[in-house]
Formats: C-alpha cells, structure tokens, sequence
C-alpha cells in the first residue's frame, strides 16, 4: 500500500511503501526536515497516526516544528517526542527508541502509523559520547562497533503486520545528515544499507532554485512500484528514466551543440518536467492531482506550452481536480478527458 507524502517528486518517482524505511540524506539546510514535515501533514484525513523524534534539537527548532504541525491542523494525530540538544546524553539515546515503542503499540491496534526520527546523525554522536565515557573500544570515526546494531535494531521495527497480527504497518523515515554531500562516510552509509532506499538532497539543485532540492538521479526505492496504485504506476512509467536521459543531454546543450531534432524535443519536455517538479515547501498535494498533470504531461499538453507559464496552469489545474471529484479508479479515458478540457478552455482564455 503507498503512503502519500504530498510531494510530487517522491510520490510519482520515488515512492514509499507502508511499511517501508526511507532514508532522507543531506546536507544541512536542504530541507530534510520540511520533507518528512510535508508527509506528516499529508497523512491528515488518511488514518494514519504520526510520530515525530526529535533528537538532540535545539529549543527553536523544536517549537517551530511545534507551530508548524499546529498551523496546519496535523497535532490531532501526531506525538511528538522531544529530547533537546542540553537534554542528558542517556536520554537523546532512547527518544527514537521511545518514539518507536508508541508507533509500535498503535501499530498492533492494527492501525497505519508514521515515525520520524530527526536526525539519527545526532543520535549517532549521543552514543558515542556514552559509550567513550563507559570506556568502550572506539572503532572507525570513534564510533563505538554496535552503532550499525543499534540503528539496525530500531529501523528493522518498521513493518507490515499481516491480518493475524492486526494488520497495521510501521513506516520510518529516518533522518541522518552529510558533510559537503559526502554520502560514504561512515553512519550515511550504515543506514543506506538498513533502510529500503534513501531520498537525497543535492546542494547544487537547492542554489539553482530547484526546491525540493531531491536528486532523482542517487535517491532510489527498493520497493519502487510495488508501492503504488497501478493507475500512477502506470502513468509515472519510464518517467524517471526519460528525465535522467534528458539531464545527461542538456549538458551537450551548454557547449553550443547542435541537436536532432528528436533531441530538443526530448529536452524541451525534461525542462517541461524539471518545472512540473518543483514544489513549495509545506505544501502537499493530493495524489488526483498528481494523477491529473501525468496524464497531462504524457498525452503532451505542456508540449507548446511556455515554461513561465507552466506554474500558473498547474495552480488551475488543481482547483478543477479538486472540484472535479475524480479519483483515481476512474478509467483514464475520463482523466483524458477532463483534463484536455482544462487545457482547451485555459488556452482559450
């Protein structure tokens, strides 16, 4: 079963699954948090319950996470579960372990549940310090050889309970941070390895003002489209691939190089998407909509269309699914339809 974040580039190419650990890597200041924020918020009127562990943060930034899942209504149905930054080592230590144990208990009521653990770079470091101050043998980094046991051991909680057991699910997105994207250092790594896929947040793309700043192109999910409804896995397709084509050939375009034909055809729709991609922060969006500029963007009606134009016809577009009532059971042909009627009638305004 997917779980929706609300972000259009994680729900079309790279999706989560119920059940599913997804890692969200970066550096600081990309948006990590605002990512799993956005899911947290999107999860309102789904039935899903959500934790959120806040690990060694300072005070600010845990009032602010505080305002902003109160603004927006999404309190009613998460827990949050603080351990600030001048909190006693030993308690940074068991706030994600805490935070999993009420995920845990809600998820063997049979109900769909959603933890995030913000960051688990600290958590790495809190246990550090316990345990050179227990006099353990320090290994690579000076972190202590069980740190891989000890996030392995809270990760693999996240799961799927099959109907004898209540059938709820456990999804976790782990947080964990890099320095200068260096994604092979020793705990990024560690975690890639456990979780079923990570989100990565590029540096570059976020100064470029591509926002969110999610790299398609090293961020993956093992699960991929199993996790989602086949209407969207159908329409998303070869998407991720035609849009990593398209980026290796605009690099030819910066030196002057003439292009077939075909080939600035297939540029024009990667910019076409790179534009559709990109989101507000706090802003989730329902899967219809996604839904509906696929079908758009497939059957090529952003073809002729001016890239300044396109964020404009997408805020249209999502008052008419809103109204519309479709959902996503309903054949394509009624998609096809409706939405080439939105583009007929806003191309004649």
């Amino acid at each position: 079963m997917p779980l929706y974040t609300g972000i259009k580039v994680i729900d079309t190419l790279i999706p989560v699954g119920k059940g599913q650990r997804q890692l969200l890597i970066g550096d600081e200041g990309l948006g990590r948090s605002s990512v799993a924020l956005d899911a947290i918020i999107n999860q309102r009127g789904k039935d899903v319950t959500c934790v959120y562990v806040l690990i060694g943060q300072k005070r600010s930034t845990v009032v602010n996470t505080i305002d902003i899942l109160r603004k927006n209504h999404a309190l009613d149905y998460t827990t949050i579960v603080v351990a600030e930054a001048s909190a006693l080592p030993g308690l940074q230590h068991l706030a994600p372990f805490a935070g999993c144990a009420i995920a845990e208990y809600w998820m063997r009521q049979g109900r769909d549940t959603l933890v995030v653990y913000d960051d688990l770079s600290t958590h790495a470091k809190t246990y550090r310090e316990l345990s050179l101050l227990l006099r353990r043998p320090p290994g690579r980094e000076a972190f202590p050889g069980d740190i891989f046991s000890v996030h392995a051991r809270l990760l693999e909680r996240a799961t799927c309970l099959n109907a004898a057991h209540g059938g709820g699910s456990m999804t976790a997105l782990p947080i964990v941070e890099t320095s200068l994207g260096e994604i092979a250092a020793y705990i990024p790594t560690n975690l890639i390895s456990i979780t079923d896929g990570q989100i990565y947040l590029d540096r570059n793309l976020f100064t470029g003002g591509f926002r969110p700043a999610i790299d398609i192109a090293r961020s993956v999910s093992r699960i991929g489209g199993k996790a989602q409804h086949p209407r969207i896995k159908k329409e998303a397709g070869r998407m991720k691939l035609d849009y990593l084509q398209f980026l290796e050939l605009e690099v030819f375009t910066r030196f002057g190089a003439r292009l077939e034909a075909s080939m600035e055809r297939v540029i024009r729709r990667g910019r076409v998407l790179r534009e559709i991609l990109k989101q507000d922060r706090l802003a989730p969006l329902d899967i219809e909509f996604q839904m509906s500029w696929m079908v758009a963007f497939n059957d090529g009606l952003f073809d002729e269309m001016k890239i300044e134009d396109v964020s404009v016809f997408l805020s249209t577009l999502k008052k008419q699914v809103a109204q519309s009532g479709l959902r996503l059971d309903k054949p394509r042909e009624d998609w096809v339809s409706a939405v080439s009627g939105w583009f007929n009638t806003e191309a004649k305004l």
